[in-house]
């Protein structure tokens, strides 16, 4: 039997001295953990957020990532040409070639005032003009896009598609926008065509205006018979009368307007109803604008003339936009084209313009640009210097015709400008000896006159040096000067 070793014997009070020691230092431990918890959590409750800084149960909302601020640039300001309100410049535009599609055809988009580099979506979608409401019973299109283009030089962009083959909407709004903007937007209509059918022709391939024979046979002897391009209904192009053959031989016809494509021309017997009709490839029209001068100011007329357009049709001039109130109608003669026409540009216009002229028919649609030229005024006074006392008066040329110019001078840096003289330039904006104004005695130094068109918003400035008098003089200060209400503007 193996014995034990005993340990030797503790006594009781010492050991309970011991216990009660360890519970202290335990519970000191627990005391001093908690009161750490209790400053971290105020911690990251107040310091963490002002950093920036959330964490779950700190109570912190989290700091919302800063939105990037774009500046857009000012809109283009409204102006009255021709008794019409129109775009001044600068924004967006397109323009489409045709403008009266075929079902399935090609559309090109041209477009310009977009930003350089930038990326241009197309898209296709219902019209949101006033007045175009898809037939009953039609379901209504949704925009899809149907084209992408980077904007070259200048701003400007071309793009083609191809015109959905089956569309119930009689017309559909092309839309243009920069990708990741919203203010870089144009939108131009394109119109459906209708109608199809089947003839004989003495060719087969032509353009709106040009000349071909026509062929039918097959109606009532001696009837009426309407002639139609590419549709059978409405005011028809042109009425025949058939021989006691019911036949038309070899009749010259012009080629009508209808979609680019093939098309067909139909003839309608009115007594008879029978119909005919003949297969025809009609051509684009390229139509061609020649403006002149190609820079102007304010009051002074841009001409212009035209061709390629349809015969007979009316041309649409509008300022800066594809779409809109046009802001004059030209009507094309028996080759599509006119001569003569013109706009005088009225004041607030800018810098470069751009005039788009659009076939009221045939939709065929051209730009030209020009440039509004800022008046650059010149003036001086009857004396290039002088004492105080000196009288002095204007002399002012290259303002615009029949303006108001208001005079103001600083007769010390950082002085408000006062007015001191008005009057009005003559038809070559120029004047001679106007207006009078004569130096304050205390004045020293130089004096600045400021010469401001009220029309065409130009400042001509006259520097006049004033030499040193040799002591006081004595001159009476002059009355505040009123305008007169026929030199407001």
């Amino acid at each position: 039997m193996q014995s034990l070793k005993h340990r030797p014997a503790v006594p009781r009070g010492k050991s309970r001295r011991k216990k009660r020691a360890n519970v202290k230092l335990s519970r000191k431990r627990l005391l001093l953990a908690a009161a750490a918890a209790v400053l971290l959590v105020m911690v990251g409750r107040s310091l963490l957020p002002a950093l920036g800084i959330t964490a779950p149960g700190l109570g912190g909302k989290p700091t919302e990532t800063p939105t990037e601020v774009q500046t857009k640039a000012p809109p283009a300001p409204q102006v009255d040409l021709n008794g019409v309100m129109v775009p001044g410049g600068g924004a967006p535009m397109i323009t489409l070639n045709p403008g009266l599609v075929r079902l399935g055809g090609t559309v090109t988009v041209q477009g310009s005032g977009f930003d350089q580099g930038s990326v241009v979506d197309v898209y296709l979608g219902p019209s949101s003009a006033p007045g175009q409401k898809p037939p009953k019973g039609a379901a209504t299109a949704k925009p899809h896009q149907v084209a992408t283009a980077k904007a070259g030089k200048y701003g400007i962009f071309t793009a083609n598609f191809n015109f959905p083959s089956t569309m119930t909407q009689p017309v559909l709004e092309v839309t243009a926008q920069a990708r990741g903007s919203t203010d870089k937007v144009a939108k131009a209509d394109a119109s459906v065509a209708q109608g199809a059918g089947q003839a004989t022709l003495s060719a087969i391939v032509g353009k709106p205006g040009d000349t071909i024979n026509l062929t039918v046979k097959g109606f009532a002897p001696g009837e009426n018979l309407d002639v139609f391009w590419g549709r059978i209904s409405g005011e028809p192009t042109l009425t025949l009368k058939a021989d006691e053959g019911g036949s038309v031989g070899k009749t010259p016809i012009r080629v009508g307007v209808t979609a680019v494509g093939t098309t067909s021309l139909v003839v309608v017997g009115k007594k008879s109803g029978a119909a005919a009709s003949a297969p025809f490839q009609v051509l684009r029209l390229y139509p061609s604008i020649k403006i002149a001068p190609y820079a102007v100011k304010a009051t002074q007329k841009v001409t212009f003339s035209g061709s390629g357009f349809a015969p007979d049709e009316r041309v649409l001039v509008r300022l800066n936009a594809a779409g809109g109130q046009p802001v004059m109608a030209i009507p094309t003669d028996d080759a599509g084209g006119f001569k003569g026409a013109g706009l005088t540009m009225p004041f607030k216009l800018k810098g470069a313009q751009a005039l788009v002229f659009t076939g009221e028919q045939s939709r065929a649609a051209v730009s030209s640009g020009f440039t509004i030229l800022p008046y650059m005024p010149q003036a001086r006074t009857n004396a290039y210097g002088g004492l105080p006392g000196t009288m002095v008066n204007f002399y002012a040329t290259q303002f615009a015709p029949n303006e108001a110019v208001h005079v103001t001078v600083q007769t010390a840096k950082g002085a408000k400008p006062e007015t001191v003289a008005a009057f009005r330039v003559d038809q070559k904006g120029t004047a001679r000896a106007v207006g009078q104004y004569t130096i304050p005695g205390d004045t020293e130094d130089t004096v600045v006159f400021h010469l401001h068109g009220q029309s065409s918003d130009s400042t001509a400035t006259v520097n006049f040096k004033v030499d040193k008098s040799g002591g006081p003089v004595d001159i009476p200060p002059a009355k505040p000067f009123t305008i007169p209400k026929n030199l407001e503007n």
